[in-house]
């Protein structure tokens, strides 16, 4: 029987050494700030080891940075989140956070020989993330907000399809609602002026009308028939389709 045991303690080390939890560190804390342990919130400080499961909170002015694996996970002010899962073996790294409240910035290092799954889920989306830069904002007047930084993410509803978001477009989906807003919606911030700002009224309501196609408006004439003329064409894209 004693025979039995040692290979029995060896399997047993190297299935849970494959499936190890990583270890979770408080990098840096400003403000105030606590995690909770039980029932009872204890103050957190730089150094700290979290578990799975932890919940973190921070206050007014404050944040957390986390180190999860090779990535980074801010918590900013006004913040509860939960590190719901944090896995990884030799070839995988789980991480899942689940944001309550506030918003948590997530840097997520990218490795072509691990595959990588890093999501922050809300009450209302999930935010799938790899090798990629983000704020994911939630609360319960905005619903939740997904900024990129680099890179892109997918981002899915419960009633809705993923989406893909990159570059200057966010991801918004407001609590009372069950799909979400277009994804240029935020955009004009980054819309250019192609006219003089020193126009009368008459010429703005024609430029919000007709752009600026009225300034090269010619009656032209009627040519011979049956001969291949070029003529300007002016096209009006609207991206993405809803």
């Amino acid at each position: 029987m004693r025979k039995m045991y040692i290979p029995l303690f060896v399997f047993t080390m190297l299935f849970f050494a494959a499936f190890a939890f990583a270890e979770i560190r408080v990098t840096a804390v400003k403000g105030t700030a606590a995690y909770k342990i039980g029932n009872q919130w204890v103050p957190l400080q730089a150094g700290a080891v979290l578990a799975v499961g932890t919940k973190v909170s921070t206050g007014v002015r404050s944040k957390v940075d986390i180190r999860i694996h090779n990535h980074t996970v801010t918590v900013l002010p006004l913040t509860i989140m939960k590190i719901s899962e944090s896995t990884e073996t030799a070839k995988t790294s789980t991480t899942r956070i689940g944001l309550r409240r506030g918003a948590v910035h997530s840097r997520v290092a990218r490795d072509a020989r691990i595959k990588t799954v890093f999501k922050v889920s809300t009450p209302v989306a999930t935010s799938s993330v790899r090798g990629s830069e983000q704020i994911t904002i939630c609360g319960p007047t905005i619903g939740m907000k997904d900024i990129m930084l680099k890179d892109a993410a997918e981002v899915s509803g419960p009633n809705s399809a993923p989406k893909f978001v990159s570059g200057d477009l966010q991801y918004r989906q407001r609590m009372d609602k069950p799909e979400p807003e277009s994804l240029m919606v935020g955009m004009e911030d980054y819309l250019t002026r192609t006219h003089s700002l020193f126009i009368t009224l008459d010429e703005d309501m024609a430029f919000k009308l007709f752009g600026d196609d009225f300034l090269f408006y010619d009656p032209g004439f009627i040519g011979p028939r049956n001969q291949n003329v070029v003529v300007p064409v002016s096209i009006f894209l609207i991206w993405p389709v809803d």
